[in-house]
């Protein structure tokens, strides 16, 4: 899974669907390893059943995310959805910092769950306990029910912030590509304090 962060404009952006733009992105143009041994990088897949719970505590909005966008709440910046309403990409926030903290505390997780009496995979984007909070809410991505992403709205700016992805289409979110992980660092600043140094 593609995950990039440009350091320079603090921006980020997380591919969560394979595309030809990912094909372009190698580790060897990537900052990360200045900080991380690449090979040891790793998107761990867990079975909890049971974390269905944990779902089902929070609130299952009967609006889609497309129907919610703008009305409900805000973009952080932009989320890319296919035609049926599918989110391909989340466009974020991302400073160098936070993205070495998430990938050093292994926050993007793959887990096997069951909830709504049905098999699902969930990606988390974030810290478990910030992921799981039962004020977060689940907004489907279709009328299918078959994908569904949380989201963190402030209550104050009302902007919504993907938590993680929860998904039964393996077809459209592989589990090889989403457990595949592809960190892009770009403008490092510890890049550019060793130029500086030499």
């Amino acid at each position: 899974m593609l995950i990039t962060c440009d350091n320079s404009v603090q921006m980020g952006y997380i591919y969560l669907m394979p595309n030809e733009t990912t094909n372009e992105y190698t580790l060897d143009k990537s900052d990360i390893g200045l900080y991380y041994d690449v090979n040891s990088l790793s998107i761990p897949r867990i079975k909890w059943l049971s974390m269905g719970q944990s779902l089902s505590q929070m609130r299952l909005a009967t609006k889609t995310y497309r129907e919610a966008v703008d009305k409900v709440f805000h973009c952080e910046y932009w989320n890319d959805l296919d035609s049926e309403g599918y989110m391909m990409g989340i466009e974020l926030y991302l400073t160098e910092d936070t993205f070495l903290t998430l990938v050093a505390h292994q926050a993007f997780k793959l887990y096997d769950i069951r909830w709504r009496n049905r098999d699902f995979r969930v990606l988390t984007l974030n810290a478990y306990l910030d992921v799981f909070n039962k004020n977060n809410i689940i907004y489907p991505l279709s009328v299918k029910k078959d994908a569904f992403v949380i989201v963190d709205i402030d209550p104050i700016t009302k902007v919504g912030k993907i938590m993680a992805l929860i998904s039964a289409r393996d077809d459209l979110y592989p589990i090889d590509y989403l457990r595949n992980p592809l960190f892009m660092l770009a403008n490092s600043s510890r890049y550019f304090g060793e130029i500086s140094t030499m």
